[in-house]
C-alpha cells in the first residue's frame, strides 16, 4: 500500500477550503476603508493598529490594539484602518453557551434584575472588551497555526466555543453582557432570528410571515421581547443603516436607497428629512464639516 507523505491533517475533509471560514486572520493597509455586510455575528480581535469605527451619530469611533469586539449579525460595519492593521476574525455559525449550566438567557435576566436602567454604550452597535492575558495568549496561538497553514475546522469550531468558555471563566457577568448585549433577551431564538433577517424585508408583516407567525402573534411576542413595536425598531434600525451609507462612504445616494429599499431617491429623501430633518446633502455635508474641523 502506498503511503501518502502530506501530514494526516491536510488529507481531513475538516481542512478543505470553502468561501467563509470559521477564523481567519486579516490585514489592513493603512487607509484601507471598506463597509462589511455581516452575515453571521464576529468577535473582532485586533492583534496590531487601529480601527476606526463608524456608529450612527458619532463621526468615528477609534479601537486600538488589544481590544475585542462584538459585531452584530445582519447588520453593516463600517471601518477604515487607520495604520497597518491585523485582527483575527470568528464567524459565529452556531448558538452561543457561555456553558452547559449558565445560558445567555440566564445572564440576560440576572443582570436585568439588578439593573435600574437600560444599558447603552458609548459606541452604540458593538460590543467591545479589552483583552486579557489569557485572552491574548489564546488569540495568539490561535493566529500562529494559521499562519503555519492549520485550518480543521471541526478545530476552529471547537476553539470558538473555546472562547466564550474563555469569557465565563475570567470575565465578570457584568462584563459579559456589555460585551453581548445587542443578542440579549429574555427569548434568544426569537431575537437572533429577528436580528438576523429583519432588513431583507420591509414591512412587519413580511418578516412576521417569514417566522411562520401571524403579525399579531409576531408583534405581541416582538414587543414582549424588544420592549417596543416591531415597527418603531424596524424603522430605527433602517434609519441607523442609512445615515452609516451616507457618513461612512462614498455611495451615491440613489445606490443607497435601492439598497434599502426605497421606491425611488425622492422617497429616499423623504425618509432622510422625517428621520433626521435634513436631505441626504445635509447630513454627508455635516460629516465632512466636522472631519474637517477635527
Amino acid at each position: 500500500m502506498k503511503r501518502s507523505s502530506k501530514k494526516a491533517h491536510k488529507l481531513c475533509v475538516n481542512c478543505r477550503k470553502t468561501e467563509k471560514t470559521v477564523i481567519e486572520v486579516a490585514k489592513m493597509s493603512k487607509g484601507k476603508a471598506d463597509v462589511a455586510e455581516l452575515t453571521f455575528h464576529k468577535v473582532i480581535f485586533i492583534i496590531k493598529g487601529s480601527l476606526r469605527l463608524y456608529p450612527r451619530d458619532k463621526t468615528y469611533y477609534p479601537v486600538a490594539s488589544g481590544k475585542m469586539l462584538f459585531l452584530l449579525a445582519g447588520s453593516r460595519c463600517s471601518y477604515q484602518a487607520m495604520e497597518d492593521t491585523t485582527v483575527l476574525l470568528f464567524r459565529i455559525q452556531t448558538s452561543i453557551q457561555l456553558c452547559k449550566n449558565f445560558s445567555l438567557e440566564d445572564l440576560f435576566l440576572k443582570i436585568n434584575r439588578n439593573k435600574m436602567e437600560e444599558y447603552k454604550p458609548q459606541n452604540g452597535n458593538f460590543g467591545e472588551l479589552e483583552m486579557n492575558t489569557h485572552i491574548q495568549q489564546f488569540v495568539n496561538t490561535i493566529a500562529n497555526s494559521l499562519k503555519e497553514g492549520f485550518s480543521c475546522y471541526y478545530l476552529l469550531d471547537l476553539k470558538v466555543d473555546e472562547f466564550f468558555l474563555l469569557l465565563r471563566l475570567y470575565y465578570t457577568k457584568e462584563e459579559i453582557y456589555k460585551f453581548l448585549y445587542l443578542i440579549l433577551s429574555s427569548d434568544i431564538t426569537f431575537s437572533e432570528q429577528v436580528g438576523m433577517h429583519w432588513n431583507r424585508f420591509q414591512t412587519v408583516g413580511e418578516l412576521a410571515a417569514f417566522l411562520n407567525m401571524t403579525s399579531k402573534r409576531f408583534t405581541a411576542r416582538f414587543t414582549f421581547v424588544f420592549g417596543q413595536t416591531p415597527y418603531k425598531w424596524m424603522l430605527q434600525g433602517r434609519a441607523r443603516i442609512i445615515q452609516v451609507e451616507i457618513t461612512s462612504t462614498e455611495k451615491q445616494f440613489k445606490q443607497i436607497a435601492m439598497e434599502n429599499g426605497f421606491a425611488s431617491e425622492s422617497s429616499f429623501t423623504r425618509f432622510c428629512k422625517k428621520e433626521f430633518d435634513k436631505t441626504p446633502t445635509q447630513i454627508r455635508l455635516t460629516r465632512l464639516k466636522k472631519t474637517e474641523d477635527m
